[in-house]
């Protein structure tokens, strides 16, 4: 018995020892592409860098990353923010990376929510689940977390190089990276980008699609907002909820948006914060100021930056 696993021994060593800078090499260039996955390694570097000391974060999916610039609320109201919008994923996201930031940074004094309709939908998928692959490997956090990862096993945590099995572009870029291939200039600024694109087709292919849409909230998402919500009283930071523009046509593709507002507006009443909502401004009747019915474009999200600053002025001290 003794020899046999003296065989495997010797058979498996070499695997590991061949695995491990294999690894290394991928996960470390991987995460120096600052245009991969949406910028989202951007964001992610700078919370485990220890890179953020700000008094505002901004939370939320694509409509914070693309809807509001750190840059512009910093020059309005004179102190730093950083935008932590997680494109295309649900609170339990966001929440995982509220978790993380905290673990690693200085907390804000504010939190600025971004809500959509989604953000209290349950989420089956895990769009740009690549984002996590340079830091997951032997994390207790992410393996904790894993239910929220549903794409990767348990063995992806502990086995090197068994997660990028499959996973060729994302070889390829870390590659390219090495070698200097990667040229472009970084996605996000402080979490943030403008979106310079034209008006698409997103809305009538969705109506063509589906007609309407009706968004089933989840419990789920709505008992970790409110424990959220109350973990940041405990802390002493203060939450503000804001609804950013969207094209009027959307409120009427998704049939129950007055019930999702509730949502929202019930969260404020409960907890006494602040609810700044902006689906009636008349940006919202300006096709020119998106490139969906859901998404501003880079006109559009610095004139709202501008607008949420100076409503935001009254309540932010210095």
């Amino acid at each position: 018995m003794r020899k046999f696993f003296t065989k495997i021994l010797f058979f498996v060593l070499p695997i590991i020892l061949i695995a491990m800078p294999l690894d290394y090499f991928i996960s470390s260039n991987l995460k120096k592409s600052v245009v991969h996955v949406d910028g989202e390694f951007l964001v992610w570097n700078d919370i485990y860098s220890d890179n953020i000391d700000v008094d505002i974060a901004i939370y939320g999916s694509s409509r914070a990353w693309v809807h509001i610039s750190p840059v512009i609320l910093k020059d309005s109201l004179g102190i730093d923010a950083y935008n932590f919008g997680i494109d295309a994923l649900n609170f339990k996201f966001q929440y995982f990376r509220h978790q993380q930031y905290l673990k690693y940074n200085p907390k804000p004094n504010y939190i600025i929510v971004s809500g959509d309709s989604f953000s209290f939908e349950r989420e089956e998928g895990f769009y740009n689940y690549e984002q996590i692959l340079p830091y997951m490997l032997f994390d207790k956090d992410y393996l904790k977390n894993r239910k929220t990862f549903n794409v990767y096993s348990w063995f992806d945590y502990y086995v090197p190089l068994l997660r990028y099995f499959g996973q060729t572009w994302d070889i390829v870029r870390a590659i390219n990276v090495a070698v200097g291939l990667e040229n472009d200039p970084p996605a996000r600024i402080d979490g943030y980008m403008g979106m310079n694109r034209p008006w698409n087709d997103d809305l009538e292919n969705a109506k063509d699609e589906y007609g309407t849409l009706k968004v089933k909230i989840d419990d789920e998402q709505i008992a970790l907002f409110d424990r959220f919500l109350i973990e940041c009283e405990d802390s002493g930071i203060q939450v503000i909820l804001v609804y950013s523009p969207s094209y009027f046509e959307s409120r009427k593709f998704i049939n129950n948006h007055e019930e999702i507002i509730n949502v929202w507006e019930e969260f404020a009443a409960i907890h006494d914060l602040l609810f700044l909502d902006y689906t009636q401004d008349t940006m919202c009747y300006n096709r020119d100021y998106f490139y969906n019915s859901s998404h501003l474009n880079k006109t559009g999200s610095e004139l709202f930056s501008s607008k949420l600053a100076i409503d935001l002025k009254p309540f932010i001290s210095h």
